[in-house]
């Protein structure tokens, strides 16, 4: 075993969405360390494209997977290719998320609902039960699921999405009891704004960009790297002892 606490070396990680913003940071960071990693996203070729250049700049192995993890029926085998290629998988990052349309609570449709909820909550469990059920750390190991600060307090017209936000937080820490005694840990990270595609409406826009940075105590949005820091720490033997924490990484904006 190493003698640095934050290395990763020997361990097997599985990101979702890992192909861009936090969830290719992530990787990175996590493949820094010195962990295996499988990579999960929609696109084969960028896919692809993500786990050789991992392999390459950090001289690890790395599984490029293809699947939508908002079909249950593809959950399973995501998690047992896993498995098949490395003989097991210890950290599991539940990152992949979907964003509704801006707009009240009130008028969300049922269409827009069961989507968010299958990508941003329903996935996220069904890929825990699987990792778990294929002996996730052999008896001990780390989930990290990406919520959102959003998660944290009331925001209008994101209602919907912080809702699925606001439920993983409640069930990061459910699962945090329920597997404790196998020794598996779970924690969740808590973005503020940070600058990848999926806040580009935000952080492009000046006026918006200008309200965001308003609001933090550090007096800027975030970069995926900086959040990506906060999950290879949870992942690393450092956090033996941190289950059932959520990880606020919002530049201080709800401090």
């Amino acid at each position: 075993m190493s003698s640095n606490p934050f290395s990763l070396v020997g361990h097997v990680a599985l990101v979702t969405g890992g192909t861009r913003g936090i969830g290719l940071e992530s990787v990175r960071a996590l493949a820094r360390a010195g962990a295996s990693v499988a990579v999960v996203a929609r696109t084969a070729e960028t896919t692809k494209e993500v786990a050789a250049a991992v392999e390459r700049e950090f001289e690890v192995e790395a599984l490029p997977l293809v699947a939508d993890i908002g079909h249950d029926d593809e959950i399973p085998g995501v998690v047992s290719a896993v498995v098949d290629r490395f003989g097991r998988i210890d950290v599991l990052v539940n990152n992949a998320g979907a964003a509704p349309p801006f707009g009240p609570l009130i008028d969300v449709s049922v269409k827009a609902f069961d989507k968010i909820m299958a990508v941003n909550v329903r996935a996220p469990l069904a890929l825990t039960r699987a990792a778990v059920g294929a002996g996730l750390g052999a008896g001990g190991g780390s989930v990290i699921n990406i919520v959102s600060a959003a998660g944290l307090k009331a925001e209008p017209f994101m209602g919907l999405y912080s809702a699925a936000k606001a439920a993983m937080i409640s069930a990061t820490r459910t699962l945090a009891r329920e597997l404790g005694p196998a020794g598996i840990r779970v924690n969740a990270v808590a973005p503020g704004v940070i600058r990848t595609e999926f806040s580009a409406a935000i952080v492009g826009d000046e006026r918006l960009h200008a309200s965001v940075v308003a609001k933090t105590a550090l007096g800027r949005v975030g970069e995926a790297c900086e959040v990506a820091g906060a999950v290879a720490y949870l992942a690393s033997p450092a956090a033996a002892y941190t289950t059932g924490s959520i990880l606020v990484v919002d530049g201080g904006t709800v401090a």
